[in-house]
Formats: structure tokens, sequence, C-alpha cells
């Protein structure tokens, strides 16, 4: 806290920004477990006449390719009508979607990688479709209440982190200019591909349970760690919700990073979930380089 000068402690509450991902995927999972959807279903069948035009083929789409980011649906942050900096603005699901979409494919579905919030707005809205609830609720039913992330929130449109112990968060345009802090910031923009809040212990706990086997059923769990080339060293391989990175000491790491104004965090751990980590720093400044390499390095080869 650069008022206080006080440090950030574990229990602190912070924005997760993209680890919301995972547990959208592990709901979507979860629901495939159940027989209530078939992760190679097309996009139409569940939500016909939302994806179309401008050269996008709903049939061609599956909840599968949404999952790890191979469906060509343009990312829509890279709309010119999304300003990331526009702290106080509510978007809809529905209008994040329509700017992903206003912007043509990047690629025929299954065809190349590429990362797309787009995408994983749309698994919120068949969440809701399939449930008849909320993305927000079914998380909560299915993830924070089950295994008592006490700290862990899904703040809809409210710019407050909740309560007293949270961090702030600041954003370094360039490095000419003092940090800006957006700690108070409406996380609408990033729906259920990335609106949560959340703490450095909750997360540990929910990768604990997630990579130990103990929120999806074998078979589920194993569809969430097939990968696929990212083309991207720092990202590793890209499971449903979920990387895979080799570290240089050999050991794969499983787990995601999230990227919010304020707010940088990586979280996930090895398989079996006996050993895990999430780290978080409280602000994103100018070309930094990837800082968590060598924190994950040093964690990992304990």
């Amino acid at each position: 806290d650069l008022r206080t000068k006080k440090p950030m402690k574990t229990d602190f509450r912070f924005r997760i920004g993209s680890l919301t991902k995972t547990f959208t995927a592990t709901v979507i999972l979860q629901l495939a477990g159940e027989n209530r959807l078939n992760l190679d279903d097309s996009i139409e069948k569940w939500l016909p006449s939302v994806i179309q035009g401008n050269g996008y083929d709903d049939k061609q789409i599956t909840i599968r390719q949404l999952l790890n980011h191979t469906s060509g649906i343009a990312n829509y942050t890279g709309s010119k009508d999304f300003n990331i900096m526009d702290t106080k603005k509510s978007y809809t699901a529905e209008e994040l979607v329509k700017m992903g979409i206003s912007m043509p494919p990047d690629f025929a579905p299954g065809k190349s990688w590429s990362y797309s919030n787009t995408g994983y707005v749309l698994l919120g809205i068949l969440i809701e479709k399939v449930t008849g609830n909320s993305y927000a609720e079914e998380i909560e039913n299915r993830i924070i209440e089950p295994l008592e992330l006490s700290n862990t929130f899904l703040p809809g449109n409210s710019s407050v982190i909740p309560g007293t112990k949270h961090a702030r968060g600041y954003i370094q345009l360039d490095r000419a200019s003092e940090p800006k802090d957006v700690t108070d910031y409406n996380p609408s923009m990033g729906s259920s591909a990335g609106d949560m809040i959340s703490t450095a212990d909750d997360l540990n706990k929910f990768f604990s349970y997630l990579l130990g086997g103990k929120l999806l059923k074998e078979q589920e769990l194993k569809q969430m760690l097939t990968t696929v080339p990212t083309g991207i060293d720092e990202l590793g391989d890209s499971g449903l919700g979920i990387f895979k990175m080799k570290l240089s000491n050999g050991v794969s790491i499983w787990g995601h990073g999230g990227t919010i104004p304020g707010f940088l965090t990586f979280a996930g751990g090895t398989l079996g979930g006996k050993h895990t980590l999430a780290v978080n720093l409280n602000s994103l400044k100018a070309d930094s380089p990837d800082p968590f390499k060598n924190i994950l390095l040093a964690e990992f080869s304990k």
C-alpha cells in the first residue's frame, strides 16, 4: 500500500483476473460429468444465433474449443470499443461477446491457438443456459461453498473489493508516470473470463482440490489436462481452463495466470495437488518481464 506503506499478507483479497477462467472451466467440466452437456457439442446447439455472421459459423465451434482457446473467436479486449482503463464502465456479457465478434475470426475453428476472453464469456452464458442459474451462482454453489473459500467472490458490477483486508492495486502506464491506484474497478469487463476476487490461501486450496481430483471426476479431469500447443513458450500448453508449464528443472506446473488493472497473479501446482503456489503482484508496470518464472523455479525445486 503506497499510502500507508503496509505490506500485503496471504489472506489479503485481490482481483484474480483470468484465473476466473479455471473456475468457469471447472463448472463446465462438472456439467459434462453430469451428462448435462457434451464438450464436443456445437455452440449453435446451446446458444443458437449468438455467434453469427462476419465469417463465424456457430455449427463448427465446440465447447471444447472455447475452453482451450482454439475456437478462433476474436478477443474482445482487442476491440476499438473496449477501454481497459475505464474503471467505472459496466458491460453485460452479451455486449462483450458482440465486441468480440464484431472483429473477424482469428482462424477457422480448431485450426490454431489464440487466447480469447470472448470464448470464456460465452461459456458463462452457456452455464446459465444449461443450469438456469448465473455462472456466479454455479461457481458459488459448486466450488466456493463446498471448499469453504470464504474470501472468494464474484462481484458482478461492484467496483469494491469487500472488507478491509485487501490489497491496493496500481498500474503504471509508462515509466515516466506515477502509479495510478485502480483498486476500485468495475470488473464486469472480465465477466466469466476475469471478474473474480480471491486470496492466495483460497487459490491454493482451490488448485489443491482441483489437481487432487476432488472437484472433477477422473474422466473430466483427464479432459481438462489434455493439452494443445499454444506456440508461446511462456504460456506452455493449453488444457481446458488451465496451462501446463515445464520449468527448467523439469517439473511440470499446472495453473493459470491473471492480469487485470492493478493485479498480476499466478496460481497452480503439481499434479495430485500436494504442492501448490499462489503469487500476486499488486501492480502492473510498464514492460515488466515475466516476474513469476524465478519464483516458480525456487518454489518447485524444493
